[in-house]
């Protein structure tokens, strides 16, 4: 049974034992689809294995369905109406856009299909808050109700009676091989959104998707998280040129997604490049859903946060590769972060070969955001983080590791690591073994 499907009584049981018994944060929690891990570097969807994969299956071009690019009209129901044509086909289909800008409230994807945006061609959000209509999603990590993306995944078809608070979603919509390309942009027009709250829209918000392709697209100027997959598995991303402004416009956010390959794009965003998350505090222990065996590779990661994890980390984050990528003046290369009341944690992860620029090198906390204590079930852990062959050149700081003192940052291992221009570091319960680093590290081999 999937996840998101799980009954109150046994969650509920489950959560309130570990408050009872005191023990530590619950495990890590199952993968959206089942808990198989799939080798790296995944294939993503079926229909994108082929790069002309669009070419098979029904051909849907928006021009047919009635949308006029470039018109100022809007084309929300000719290109919702050539998805709903070419969607859920056993052959596939492919909904075209080959040139102009096609204006759009939000849409919902189907089944395999391939959404092509092609080069000469936008995908424009609409101006309105009408065009994006309120839907049940996950909002920074808690599912809630929300307006709708510009691009979106799986639907809530049934809310449980009676409602649970932490995720009211009874039964979904799932998706399995969707493909997003075409060498075009998506332009989420978004600016009118960025003052707004919580339930302002992602731009691809792309829930419970197996088999998801995202390549060869410039996007743009979205009103809160630029690409947010959730509740996904088997998820390919490359050749992205994601570059955005404003508050929260996160590059790309993975959420309790499973078996993610992230590789030759470009970021460069008004906050986290990218931050790899599982969920937030109640809301995200008790849905249990975590991130696992995400692999980023080969990217350049310009203005921004930094290349995060967290710090939602509520149904665990483990099992994470970022490497043989380039810094171009990111705030922090290495960025893994979480406070109490979030639970969960990050566990194996390996940074390697991150050469450039950056305002701080490495930042590991559990005290991201001042939270008094909490039960040791809502308290994060991070441990066992490999960081090794970087070269930064640091405009601000070497190194913070601040645990807690019921939550030790432990296992981190650091080799072949030079920073320069910047000594300056702060620790605390922390524990650091390094080999070859530039500076010392934290006093290595003791808890600061």
């Amino acid at each position: 049974a999937q996840a998101a499907q799980f009954g109150l009584s046994s969650l509920a049981m489950r959560f309130a034992l570990f408050l009872v018994v005191g023990e530590a944060a619950a495990p890590p929690g199952v993968g959206p689809f089942g808990s198989v891990v799939l080798a790296q570097p995944v294939t993503g969807a079926d229909r994108g294995i082929d790069p002309d994969g669009w070419t098979k299956g029904k051909l849907c071009k928006a021009t047919d369905f009635g949308a006029e690019p470039n018109s100022g009209k809007g084309c929300t129901e000719a290109l919702q109406a050539a998805i709903d044509a070419c969607g859920d086909l056993a052959e596939g289909g492919t909904v075209l856009l080959q040139e102009g800008s096609f204006r759009s409230g939000s849409l919902w994807l189907r089944s395999n299909l391939t959404f092509r945006v092609e080069a000469d061609a936008v995908l424009l959000g609409a101006d309105h808050v009408s065009d994006a209509p309120m839907t049940y999603t996950r909002r920074e990590c808690v599912m809630m109700d929300a307006h709708a993306g510009l691009l979106n995944g799986a639907r809530c078809v049934k809310k449980k009676e009676p409602l649970v608070g932490w995720d009211d979603c009874e039964k979904w919509s799932t998706l399995e091989n969707v493909v997003i390309e075409g060498g075009g942009t998506i332009d989420g027009n978004g600016e009118h959104w960025l003052t707004k709250g919580r339930d302002r829209p992602m731009l691809l918000d792309l829930l419970w998707i197996d088999g998801l392709t995202i390549r060869d697209l410039k996007i743009r100027r979205p009103g809160f998280w630029t690409v947010h997959p959730t509740f996904c598995n088997n998820v390919r991303v490359t050749g992205l040129d994601v570059y955005t402004r404003g508050k929260n416009t996160d590059g790309i956010d993975p959420d309790s997604v499973w078996n993610m390959y992230l590789a030759n794009n470009t970021f460069d965003n008004g906050d986290d490049c990218i931050a790899i998350k599982s969920g937030r505090d109640w809301s995200g222990i008790m849905v249990n859903i975590s991130t696992s065996n995400i692999l980023a590779e080969r990217n350049v990661f310009r203005a921004g946060h930094g290349v995060s994890i967290g710090s939602e980390t509520s149904g665990w984050v483990t099992n994470v590769t970022i490497r043989d990528s380039i810094l171009q003046g990111t705030q922090r290369a290495v960025r893994i972060k979480s406070c109490r009341g979030r639970g969960g944690g990050v566990d194996s992860v390996l940074y390697q070969n991150l050469q450039g620029s950056a305002g701080e090198a490495i930042s590991l906390t559990l005290d991201y955001s001042k939270v008094a204590p909490t039960n040791i079930t809502a308290t994060p852990v991070i441990r066992n983080i490999a960081i090794r062959d970087l070269r930064i050149e640091a405009s601000e700081s070497f190194m913070d590791c601040t645990g807690l003192d019921d939550s030790v940052i432990t296992g981190v291992a650091m080799r072949n690591v030079t920073v320069l221009n910047e000594k300056k570091q702060g620790c605390g319960f922390c524990k650091v073994q390094a080999s070859d680093v530039t500076p010392t590290p934290c006093g290595s081999h003791s808890i600061w």
